[in-house]
């Protein structure tokens, strides 16, 4: 009986690509291998721990074999998976690569599999968090001019938020700040978009607003308070359908 084996990668769509691809080319067999995203993974004896480099082609050569060979759908299931903040989330794209790359489009319908029930369930979670930032997300201009937000996601939000916003406000120069995993996504004027890792928010520039922004913000929680009925108010409704852990970044929720 083989060893098994653990290939360790970065915690992104590529590195888990990386990884898939290099699990596939070594031919070792699928079910002694496994794959691991992030900087963690609890050691076992007489296990294999294989450091796998990000990169790019090959995480390429993967997502097209998985929209030519399955499905576009089992992309965007694999897309939103890879920004889940669960563990095992690099090793369920694995298993499910597997089953897909040997059952073809018809995997999609299989919803009683284990393996494609667990990344649907991963799909819709991050989806769903997803859908709620397109309407949590609070931009406020800075005195630079820049549109500045801060947020602070379960799940790896940034790059899938890029997307929407930069086709919402195209001709405008924004950023938006993963405080929980101290990455930025900054938008220039006719550039597109970019990521940058490893930064720390400088509370005394974002706290600097336009005095227009402080004008609006001002209305704007006029407007909320306003259109408010006291007697109507429920607040586990609210809770639920406006979770806690989003007020704080939202000009609205603060002090609640």
């Amino acid at each position: 009986m083989k060893a098994p084996r653990v290939y360790m990668c970065e915690d992104s769509l590529e590195g888990i690509l990386s990884a898939v691809y290099g699990a596939y080319m070594s031919r070792y067999g699928h079910e002694y291998q496994s794959v691991a995203a992030g900087d963690y993974v609890e050691r076992e004896l007489f296990t294999e721990y294989i450091s796998v480099v990000t990169d790019v082609d090959k995480a390429m050569r993967v997502a097209d074999a998985v929209v030519h060979k399955i499905s576009g759908l089992a992309w965007h299931w694999i897309k939103y998976a890879a920004m889940s903040c669960h563990m095992d989330k690099a090793d369920s794209i694995y298993k499910f690569l597997v089953l897909g790359f040997r059952e073809g489009p018809k995997i999609i319908e299989q919803l009683a599999n284990p393996i494609v029930n667990r990344m649907m369930w991963l799909e819709r979670e991050v989806s769903r968090e997803t859908q709620r930032l397109y309407g949590f997300v609070r931009f406020k201009e800075l005195s630079q001019g820049i549109m500045f937000s801060k947020l602070a996601p379960k799940h790896h939000q940034l790059p899938l938020l890029a997307e929407h916003f930069a086709d919402r406000f195209p001709m405008e120069n924004w950023m938006i700040y993963d405080e929980n995993r101290h990455e930025v996504c900054v938008h220039e004027v006719g550039k597109g978009w970019f990521m940058t890792s490893s930064v720390t928010a400088d509370d005394s520039v974002i706290r600097q607003v336009s005095e227009s922004e402080k004008q609006f913000e001002e209305w704007w929680k006029s407007f909320y308070e306003t259109i408010g009925i006291k007697e109507r108010e429920n607040p586990r409704c609210r809770m639920n359908m406006m979770p806690k852990m989003y007020w704080k970044n939202m000009p609205e929720m603060m002090g609640r």
